[in-house]
């Protein structure tokens, strides 16, 4: 075998086992947590870590990113009282969006009339924050619907809804 051939069988394989690490890694939740006092914020891309603080079992998500904060007031002694916030973006299929959508448009409620601003959430992209603002304000839906909430806001944009909680 020639010394060309070799190093092209090498250099093959090479690239191979880079594009397989590659697609392995893409695959991987991405999970962050901090910890200040009584404060922690956790920012992640797990679908189940996000069904662990909202009902996603009925319309799950194919991807989600989101951003949690919860507030220990109990400094250590007993359990609670605790505030907490919730930020999610929560990708679906077009079938799965539709759905949503239909069930939004039978339930007889009145239209919640969030605004915009509840859902600019600072680590949103700018593309996503791009089609929020052109979005149509009626656009925006009851939580409970979807991911059984009462107390949480919705905002529908196409194959994605931009969700908000807050408990305190």
């Amino acid at each position: 075998m020639s010394e060309m051939k070799r190093k092209i069988i090498c250099l093959s394989i090479i690239l191979i086992l880079f594009s397989c690490n590659k697609k392995d890694n893409e695959n991987v939740d991405e999970i962050a947590i901090a910890k200040n006092n009584n404060y922690t914020t956790e920012i992640s891309t797990d679908v189940n870590q996000l069904q662990k603080l909202i009902n996603v079992s009925e319309f799950k998500p194919e991807k989600v990113r989101f951003k949690h904060i919860l507030i220990d007031n109990s400094k250590g002694r007993i359990s609670g009282p605790s505030d907490s916030y919730l930020e999610a973006i929560l990708y679906f299929d077009a079938e799965t969006m539709e759905k949503i959508w239909d069930i939004d448009k039978r339930t007889d409620f009145p239209n919640p009339n969030y605004q915009k601003q509840n859902f600019h959430f600072d680590w949103l992209d700018n593309g996503t924050l791009s089609e929020l603002e052109k979005s149509d304000s009626l656009r925006n839906a009851h939580p409970d619907l979807i991911f059984g909430t009462d107390n949480g806001k919705c905002w529908y944009l196409k194959n994605k809804i931009l969700f908000t909680k807050e408990t305190n």
